[in-house]
């Protein structure tokens, strides 16, 4: 009996060893999970969104950003236009704009409200994937059912995702 004692020790110090061993292993690859996993300071710049220069229909040739609307059908939507062609099957224009589609994208759009509303804010924002148009609008108090348009023009990004979002700021 006295020699299965011994055994039995040999055999559990060899698997606390074991276990002591494995532990030892991973405590090092464990530490650095812990550090990278917590540092919210050195996330990827990948991540983070940078503001984006835009430009209007003035910038372009029109004396006034307010001569255009988009063709019947194209209502109530928002829309990326990178060729002269997708530009002339959508919109409207009172006036001679010159865009050069090889450098630039036109973001645009309309949204139909059911009370008047006028276009309050709009931002273009972009990383190393994306290109995020957002444009808020403030509902008024009238009762004529409007159909606001929206535009930016911004340099060609090919490559990059472009998403555009539409925000109703809350009336007071």
């Amino acid at each position: 009996m006295n020699k299965n004692n011994h055994l039995e020790t040999k055999k559990m110090n060899t698997k606390i060893l074991k276990a002591k061993t494995i532990f030892l292993l991973l405590l090092p690859l464990c530490a650095v999970m812990f550090v990278t996993g917590c540092d919210n300071d050195d996330q990827d710049d990948d991540e983070e969104y940078t503001e984006l220069e835009f430009f209007k229909f003035s910038d372009f040739g029109c004396e006034n950003d307010n001569q255009w609307n988009l063709n019947s059908g194209y209502h109530n939507d928002n829309y990326v236009i990178t060729t002269q062609g997708e530009f002339e099957e959508i919109v409207n224009m009172k006036c001679a704009v010159q865009i050069d589609f090889s450098n630039y994208n036109l973001l645009i759009g309309s949204k139909t409200f059911t009370t008047g509303a006028s276009v309050f804010d709009e931002k273009v924002v972009a990383n190393n994937y994306e290109i995020v148009y957002t444009v808020t609008f403030l509902p008024d108090e009238s009762t004529v059912v409007l159909d606001v348009p929206y535009h930016v023009i911004i340099d060609d990004l090919s490559g990059k995702d472009i998403r555009i979002e539409e925000v109703i700021k809350e009336s007071k």
